[in-house]
C-alpha cells in the first residue's frame, strides 16, 4: 500500500504509525498534526537560547575547575565530569536537536531522520552520563560524611578520575544501544534512572539524620572540647552542609527537569503514540536539556570558591572588551 502524503492536518489528517524509511521513525512522528507551527519556532528559540548558555556557563566551570589549583578535589573532579556531559548537550546534542525539530517543520525527511538517528544515540548517552554523576555525586558526599577523617586517604582525584571514565564507557554503551534496539534502551534508561535515584535518595537522607544530629548535640560538644577545636569543627561542618545541600540542589533539579519526560515516556508506552504526545515528548526532552545549563547555575550560587573562580576566569575574557584603570592614568 502506498504510504499516505506527508503535510499538515490540513493534507494529512488521519495518524499513522507505518515508517518513513528511517529506522523506528513514523509518520506520526513526522507529522505536524494540528499543532502550530509558531510552537514549534518558539522551541527552536529556546533550544538556541539554552544551548549557547549551556556551553558558555559549562565551559567556564570546566575552564575554572582546570586553572585554580585550589579547586584540584575529588569533589570538584566529579563537578568536573558533570559539566563536561552538560557541555556535550549543549554542543552535540542541542544543535542536532535544532536540525530534527527544523527538518520536522520545513517537511525534510532526512534531515529529520539523520539528526534523529544521531541524537538518540548522543542524548541517551549524556544523559545517562549526567545522571551517574549525579549520583555519584551524592555518593561522595555520604562517604565524607561516612569515612570523616579516612575520606581523604580513600577518595582521591585519581580514583574520582577512573570513576568518570567508567561513567562515561557505561553511558556510552546504553546510547549505542539504541542502534540495534530502541525498547532494550527504553528498558535499561529506565531501571538506570530507578536505581539511581533511589541511590542518591538514601544517601541524601543519611547526611540528613548526620547534620541534624550534629546540630541537636551541638551544645554537648560546647562543654567536651576547648574553643579552638569547636570552631574548627563547626567551620568543617558548615563547609560539608554548604557542598551538600549544593549538590541535593543538582538533585533536586535533576528530578524536576526529568520527571515531565518520564511521565510522557511513560503514557506513550502504555497508550501508545500521537501527534499530540509526541509533541509533548519533544518539549520535554528539551526540558532535560535545559537541565545542563541550570546545573553550573546552582555551582557558582552555591559554591562561593568556583563561583569567585568563574568569576575570575570571565574577566580574563572580557578584559579585552572593557576600558582598563590603567590606560585613563597613564593618558592624564
Amino acid at each position: 500500500m502506498r504510504p499516505p502524503p506527508i503535510g499538515n492536518s490540513s493534507n494529512f489528517n488521519q495518524e499513522t504509525n507505518e515508517l518513513i524509511g528511517c529506522y523506528h521513525y513514523s509518520y506520526i512522528e513526522f507529522n505536524l498534526g494540528n499543532i502550530s507551527p509558531g510552537l514549534y519556532i518558539f522551541d527552536l528559540v529556546v533550544n538556541t537560547v539554552s544551548a549557547l548558555a549551556t556551553v558558555i556557563f559549562n565551559f567556564l566551570i570546566l575552564l575554572t575547575i582546570r586553572r585554580t589549583v585550589s579547586l584540584h578535589s575529588p569533589s570538584n573532579a566529579l563537578l568536573f565530569g558533570l559539566a563536561l556531559s552538560d557541555l556535550g548537550v549543549g554542543v552535540i546534542v542541542q544543535p542536532l536537536y535544532f536540525a530534527h525539530m527544523l527538518g520536522k517543520l520545513i517537511r525534510d525527511k532526512e534531515s529529520f531522520c539523520h539528526a534523529g538517528i544521531a541524537i538518540e544515540v548522543c542524548a541517551n548517552a549524556l544523559c545517562i552520563i549526567s545522571l551517574l554523576t549525579v549520583t555519584a555525586v551524592s555518593v561522595d558526599r555520604y562517604l565524607a560524611l561516612k569515612l570523616h577523617l579516612r575520606y581523604n586517604e580513600l577518595i582521591t582525584i585519581r580514583r574520582v578520575t577512573f570513576v568518570n571514565g567508567i561513567i562515561w564507557i557505561v553511558g556510552a554503551a546504553i546510547g549505542s544501544m539504541w542502534l540495534y534496539g530502541p525498547y532494550l534502551v527504553k528498558f535499561s534508561v529506565s531501571a538506570t534512572i530507578t536505581i539511581c535515584l533511589l541511590a542518591a535518595a538514601y544517601c541524601y537522607a543519611r547526611i540528613y539524620r548526620v547534620v541534624s544530629r550534629h546540630y541537636r548535640n551541638d551544645m554537648a560538644l560546647r562543654s567536651a572540647v576547648n574553643e579552638a577545636d569547636r570552631v574548627e569543627h563547626s567551620i568543617n561542618m558548615l563547609k560539608f552542609k554548604s557542598h551538600a545541600i549544593s549538590t541535593f540542589w543538582v538533585y533536586c533539579l535533576f528530578i524536576v527537569c526529568y520527571f515531565p519526560y518520564f511521565c510522557v515516556v511513560i503514557v506513550i508506552s502504555f497508550s501508545g503514540l500521537s501527534v499530540t504526545k509526541r509533541f509533548f515528548y519533544e518539549i520535554t526532552a528539551l526540558i532535560v536539556f535545559i537541565n545542563s545549563f541550570l546545573n553550573p547555575v546552582v555551582y557558582c550560587w552555591r559554591l562561593q570558591d568556583i563561583r569567585h573562580g568563574v568569576l575570575n576566569t570571565a574577566k580574563l575574557f572580557l578584559r579585552p572588551f572593557l576600558p582598563t584603570n590603567e590606560s585613563t592614568a597613564e593618558q592624564s
